[in-house]
């Protein structure tokens, strides 16, 4: 994850971003980052922040036009919406 400090998500506009965007390099928020799981192999597994454009495009991430195999679409809905539930119970 890269560090950003001073720069403001580009998705909102509103929160202090804490990653880019893996293929797009723009700057997003813990709640406008959208963290994919990545295989390159049999034991090669990485984590990938894309924004919600990139995350659903098949060109940019392939594994995303993958998400019901292995049940890995609710798992990551899980990881990406947990954070918004967390910042509810905090207000």
């Amino acid at each position: 994850m890269k560090a950003n400090e001073g720069h403001i998500c580009e998705i909102c506009g509103k929160a202090e971003a804490v990653t880019e965007c893996e293929h797009c390099g723009i700057h997003l928020c813990r709640d406008c980052r959208k963290l994919e799981i990545w295989g390159t192999g049999a034991e090669d597994l990485s984590v990938k922040y894309f924004c919600p454009t990139c995350k659903d495009n098949p060109d940019v991430n392939p594994w995303g036009a993958r998400e019901q195999e292995f049940g890995l679409g609710e798992v990551l809905e899980i990881v990406n919406s947990n954070n918004k539930d967390k910042e509810q119970l905090a207000a």
